[in-house]
């Protein structure tokens, strides 16, 4: 009923010229449709036509101003708003847990927005292509993603094997409230993943196969092959970000972002988020740091981070954020051990 009423209201503002779309462009919306696979009839096609022209409008105007490092792009969410972008595919922290979080988390700000040089442990760290990059469909199971992800670069780096781990094995399994509901937060955390891994291990993803559900049975019988001895979260009570890069340069890390506004991202350096806790909202995989040349000629370290969006998102899957806490990058690196690692 909601869409039904907004449709009918961006009808009525298209056919007022509010928003200037030229009917010889709708074939635009349809070549999107197709590519991605979506299919939309009656009042629901008006509403997200509406939708993809608003933000196709956006992403041009936004490419246009010099003062952003960063350009957007079409990709498979150009037919949902911002706040559709937000509700379903990421993992807004509750009230509560906020509260619990700000007391403990606060030490993890930097006061200086820029990384000292003397941080860095080597020129650059690059761990691209250890870990598949994923997609999460429609369900916001980043933690998922993110935690199979660290566990898979473990054991592409200690072990020398390539394995994609089974993200949908984790949310039937280490998590019986609802894998793709990015409400339960409390529910929807990595370290319920690696306690997963570590008590019964994960199957591969050709042996349990993601359907992009969170109401599905646990398939699981005994134990899997895939296992953690343990897992340990950045704890470097006098520097946050001196720890979180001594354990970016051993391993990839899961890490807790504000991706409010990652929806459009497609090349650059990004800036446009929170580094506050609270705001965090979306688990990515830490893969790295590159050191860079600013306008100004000032070298600066910028992360890169793997999200689970697909290889057409962003630089084949990957995003560029700028110097310093930003996005809250730092805020909660996690990285994982295997037996005999």
């Amino acid at each position: 009923m909601k869409n039904i009423i907004a449709a009918t209201l961006m009808t009525i503002l298209i056919s007022f010229s509010f928003y200037q779309v030229n009917l010889d462009s709708d074939s635009d919306f349809e070549r999107w449709a197709l590519k991605h696979g979506k299919h939309y009839f009656g009042d629901e096609k008006k509403y997200r036509q509406a939708i993809y022209f608003q933000n196709k409008q956006m992403i041009e105007e936004h490419n246009k101003r010099s003062e952003f490092t960063f350009l957007m792009g079409e990709n498979q969410f150009m037919a949902i708003t911002n706040e559709e972008f937000v509700s379903l595919y990421l993992n807004p922290i509750s009230p509560e847990k906020q509260n619990e979080q700000d007391q403990i988390i606060r030490k993890t700000n930097p006061k200086s927005p820029e990384p000292i040089r003397e941080y860095n442990l080597k020129d650059d760290v690059d761990w691209r292509g250890y870990a598949p990059v994923k997609n999460s469909g429609n369900c916001g199971s980043s933690w998922a993603m993110a935690a199979t992800n660290v566990i898979e670069a473990a054991y592409a780096i200690d072990k020398g094997i390539k394995v994609t781990l089974s993200a949908q094995n984790v949310m039937d399994c280490a998590n019986s409230w609802g894998g793709c509901d990015a409400s339960l937060a409390d529910f929807s955390d990595p370290k319920n993943a690696y306690g997963h891994a570590r008590n019964r291990g994960i199957l591969t993803e050709s042996e349990y196969p993601y359907t992009g559900r969170g109401d599905d049975w646990c398939q699981q019988t005994g134990f899997a092959p895939w296992r953690i001895m343990s897992y340990a979260q950045n704890s470097d009570d006098i520097d946050y970000m001196r720890g979180f890069l001594q354990m970016l340069t051993e391993h990839p890390l899961s890490v807790k972002v504000d991706a409010t506004n990652w929806q459009f991202y497609s090349s650059g350096v990004f800036s446009l988020c929170s580094s506050i806790y609270k705001k965090a909202n979306y688990y990515a995989l830490a893969i790295g740091y590159v050191w860079e040349a600013n306008q100004q000629q000032n070298w600066q370290q910028i992360w890169r981070v793997q999200a689970s969006f697909g290889i057409s998102w962003g630089e084949f899957g990957t995003i560029r954020l700028a110097p310093g806490n930003t996005c809250g990058v730092i805020n909660e690196g996690i990285r994982v051990y295997l037996w005999g690692g």
